[in-house]
């Protein structure tokens, strides 16, 4: 479509084009509005540049519809096309429109159909979405403005005179008196007031006013009324007093309304209740006045006096609210009582008798309110953004937003059962989109009606990029509209919040997080959060942490872009974590708080970790990976895979990146799980990728922990070389880099370990530790002392390999890595033995074997407690063999045999034992296979 009527531009379905400066914009303008037809060269230059034409305008003129050409082949039915001696726009009437012609059709449908006119003549009005040719200058531009505005005037005078034979004139009291004033010469504005009182009971003061316009034009003018408004007139002084207004004066209700049953038996079970005022609150769009005015209907045969309804205005875009002496006109007006003198006592004594349902709609706050209740036994309905609980006696009824059920049902009515029923899964994915907001589903549902030859799915992918979901279904529509109205009433500080509620990442915030990322005091911020959820612009779905409906969310995103805000928040959640972590290592509440943070925090901390490397705070996005894998994938998750796949599905629905990141911490988060061949893909899959040199050398040192793990020694090595030479090409090391150099040492170091080349294996492993300690407390230096001290016990330093173990094992218990302190009390036993003090062996060994299920551990522990035993040994080392062949762990099997074949006292079975050994040494390249160290992917 190309539009006119505000700024000018050009629509490819819902995408606005690119068309450049505004003279190009004005080249477009001029020939749309000569659509089909040639404008010469020379008329464009007259039009468009007017007075500034220069040698080179010409040139210039070419070039511009060279790239309007261009920007307007992704238009269909649009096309610009040079033709003799000029150039011409053609428009496919099957595939596009301009917006004036559609006005001017629809004006014409109006004129020929008048059961037709109100809804043509809206529709023509709706169009206009401000001063037509808006950002455009020069004498032909300023020109048809004008006359463009004086058609839309004449297009909204058509609308009034529909309005007026339906006899609506006490609905147009309010909004005629404010043009009327502002345009006392106009005679058909002047006329139409006239009638609009006339038809409000308020004769005389039509007949008053028309002696008002008749003197202003004598005077000034030195002319009488024109024939037109003195024929008005002479209608007023025939008439009979207008019969009172049938006193339902609801506007339409809608046809496809749906749901909302509960909320509508709670209402309606009070319609018997003596003077009964409800407040139904929610947020912009949510479908409050569609409500009430549904819910009058049903009611409205039980008030015989009458149902009445004002719009209060209160958030009302162009307008402001209305004060209580307009409301009472209207009232008075609907009840055909003309205002004289004190209009408030004047509604309460018209009303002490009366049963009447009156429906105040968009309210500002109890103050605007309170003076317009009826003094009767009538039931009063206020509907408004905000809470009213200062208005004395009212019953408060919150809409949320409808549930999933309800909006499918709802949106299937607005584009045809049988529409809906054929694309069930693009049905699905707008209602999700829409987040069950009325009014967004109803501009979705209402686009698609209108466009029957759009398939349902070809919305949904537009709605799928959620940067740009608002502006393609709402620009300049109702919902950002709302949106902004409610914005625009909050103080700064309040709007300041709002903002970082909608930059926040996470599903919900508490409030320790927004007072940080606003730098306000912790109570202002909670102080200014209520007063948000108390205006529908923040929801409290538990106490204490705070959460925005979707679209909201995504609106309050795009009034801010202060990068500020972010670094703010990953500061605070860096020092939150941190803070939490050294609460862990202790006991009592504080750890139990500690622990009760982090999981409340799971969720937010993945999406911070996201939106730093979004955003590209990547030394916060790799702190933060770090933490939210030592600390909550290991110590709090039972399993994050479903928390970083929604994670990583986010990452990619926005591709504002992260991908990488969360890749890697779902490939651990499989592989803490067991499905190691999942993580293998995932982390073979990321390291094709080299966007990241620190990222891809972590991803080849975790690969080479998985080689290791099945027993591939030699890619092992392999791996952890290729990640430690990328890593030694760069100058300084985030915590990421740190984390991936660690990985190379320790599993160079084991991997020597396993050959048996102890001396070297402690060189690399020395190396890991004092990288843990530059690390700190995000360091895996449990896996690294357990490898330290299997090469000090091979060495037989036994007593600083038990210095190292006591610590390992304090660490494990404290975050419940039950595996990992059974592997430790395997290692404090075999230091004990190596030690020359087996009895003091015993009781970590079978304390190992009591508390495992793992069956390579298993197998491990009774290796180790048939080394420590005089007597029974064998009895171990088989258990450990079978255990070990049942789970195909080949470096317990070879250690079995080989123990096997020390003890036994049979010659030929103790060589089977040792042939046996030997193969396995030989298949996994090593001459004695050690037992692996128990990797846990949560450490890393």
């Amino acid at each position: 479509m190309v539009r006119l009527l505000g700024e000018v531009d050009v629509r490819a379905g819902d995408r606005p084009l690119a068309l450049g400066t505004p003279r190009q914009r004005c080249i477009i303008a001029v020939l749309a509005l000569e659509a089909g037809q040639v404008v010469t060269a020379d008329r464009l230059v007259e039009r468009v540049w007017g007075a500034d034409v220069t040698p080179r305008t010409r040139t210039t003129l070419h070039g511009y519809i060279s790239r309007l050409r261009s920007a307007l082949a992704c238009a269909d039915g649009i096309t610009l096309t040079r033709r003799s001696g000029g150039y011409a726009l053609t428009i496919d009437p099957e595939l596009a429109a301009v917006d004036l012609f559609l006005s001017r059709e629809l004006r014409a449908k109006a004129r020929a159909d008048e059961q037709q006119a109100l809804a043509s003549l809206t529709e023509a009005l709706e169009l206009w979405r401000g001063e037509a040719l808006t950002g455009l200058t020069g004498d032909w531009a300023e020109t048809e403005r004008e006359r463009l505005e004086r058609e839309r005037l004449a297009t909204w005078q058509d609308l009034v005179d529909a309005k007026l034979r339906l006899k609506m004139g006490a609905d147009l009291v309010v909004e005629l008196a404010a043009r009327a004033g502002g345009r006392p010469m106009d005679e058909r504005t002047a006329g139409q007031y006239l009638l609009a009182l006339h038809q409000a009971g308020r004769t005389a003061d039509a007949l008053q006013h028309y002696q008002v316009i008749r003197s202003l034009l004598v005077e000034e003018l030195g002319v009488d009324p024109s024939a037109p408004l003195q024929e008005v007139h002479r209608q007023l002084l025939a008439a009979e007093p207008p019969e009172p207004p049938s006193r339902n004066c609801l506007p339409r209700d809608l046809p496809d309304f749906t749901g909302r049953e509960s909320e509508l038996a709670r209402l309606l079970a009070s319609a018997g209740d003596r003077a009964t005022v409800h407040t139904v609150d929610g947020m912009a769009g949510v479908g409050k006045t569609a409500f009430a005015v549904h819910a009058g209907h049903l009611l409205a045969d039980r008030f015989p006096d009458g149902v009445l309804f004002v719009d209060l205005q209160g958030h009302s875009a162009g307008k402001t609210p209305l004060t209580a002496d307009e409301a009472l006109d209207v009232l008075l007006g609907q009840l055909g009582v003309a205002a004289t003198g004190d209009a408030k006592a004047q509604w309460r004594a018209k009303t002490a008798g009366l049963r009447l349902l009156v429906v105040f709609d968009n309210a500002v706050d109890e103050p605007q309110v309170a003076p317009l209740l009826p003094a009767g036994p009538s039931l009063v309905i206020v509907t408004s953004r905000a809470r009213l609980p200062d208005l004395a006696g009212a019953r408060p009824l919150s809409l949320a937003v409808m549930p999933e059920e309800q909006a499918t049902a709802f949106f299937a009515r607005l584009v045809g059962a049988d529409r809906a029923a054929a694309e069930p899964e693009a049905v699905s994915s707008i209602v999700r989109l829409c987040a069950g907001l009325p009014l967004a589903l109803r501009l979705s549902g209402a686009r698609l009606a209108h466009r029957t030859a759009w398939p349902i799915a070809y919305l949904s992918t537009q709605l799928a990029n959620a940067r740009w979901r608002l502006p393609k279904l709402f620009a300049d529509r109702e919902v950002a509209l709302a949106f902004r109205m409610s914005h625009e009433h909050l103080p700064a500080a309040d709007q300041q919040v709002f903002y970082a509620l909608g930059r926040h990442p996470g599903a919900d915030a508490d409030t320790a997080v927004l007072a940080a990322m606003t730098g306000m005091p912790v109570d202002q911020a909670d102080d200014a959060l209520q007063r948000l959820v108390d205006v529908h612009l923040a929801e409290e779905p538990v106490p204490g942490r705070y959460r925005q409906h979707d679209l909201l969310r995504q609106y309050a995103r795009g009034l801010s872009d202060d990068p500020q805000m972010t670094e703010k928040m990953l500061d605070h959640y860096m020092t939150a974590v941190t803070e939490a972590a050294s609460h862990l290592e202790n006991t009592g509440t504080e750890a139990e708080a500690a622990r009760a943070w982090l999981l409340a925090e799971r969720g937010n901390l993945l999406a911070a970790t996201r939106s730093a490397a979004a955003e590209g705070f990547s030394d916060y996005a790799w702190q933060l990976a770090i933490s939210f894998w030592h600390f909550v994938g290991r110590n709090l998750a039972d399993d994050p895979i479903e928390l970083l796949e929604r994670g990583l599905a986010a990452a990619r629905e926005t591709a504002e990146g992260g991908e990488g990141l969360l890749s890697t911490l779902l490939a651990l988060a499989h592989w803490s799980a067991g499905h190691t061949s999942r993580a293998f893909d995932l982390l073979t899959a990321s390291a094709k990728q080299h966007d990241n040199t620190e990222a891809h050398a972590h991803t080849l040192a975790l690969l080479g922990l998985i080689h290791l793990q099945r027993g591939a020694h030699d890619q092992a090595t392999h791996h952890a070389q290729a990640a430690f030479d990328e890593l030694d090409g760069l100058a300084q090391l985030s915590p990421l880099g740190i984390d991936a150099k660690i990985i190379t040492f320790w599993t160079r170091g084991v991997v020597h370990g396993l050959k048996g080349e102890h001396e070297a294996s402690l060189t690399y492993l020395r190396t890991a530790y004092a990288l843990c300690e530059e690390l700190g407390q995000l360091s895996p230096n449990d896996h690294v002392l357990t490898a330290l001290a299997r090469s000090l016990i091979a060495l037989d330093a036994a007593d600083e390999a038990l210095g190292h173990l006591r610590q390992a094992l304090v660490l494990r218990q404290r975050i419940g890595d039950r595996a990992g302190e059974a592997e430790t009390l395997i290692l404090i036993g075999a230091a004990h033995r190596v030690a020359g003090r087996s009895s003091e062996a015993m009781e970590p060994l079978r304390a190992a074997v009591a508390m495992l299920d793992d069956a390579r551990l298993q197998a491990y522990a009774r290796i180790e407690l048939g080394r420590a035993l005089e007597h029974g040994a064998s009895e171990e080392f088989e258990a450990a063999l079978a255990l070990a062949v049942q789970g195909d762990h080949l470096h317990e099997q070879a250690q079995a045999h080989r123990e096997l074949a020390r003890v036994l006292g049979d010659p030929r079975l103790a060589e089977q034992h040792e042939l046996a050994a030997a193969a396995i040494s030989a298949r996994l390249n090593l001459k004695c296979p050690a037992s692996l160290p128990n990797l846990r992917p949560a450490g890393w």
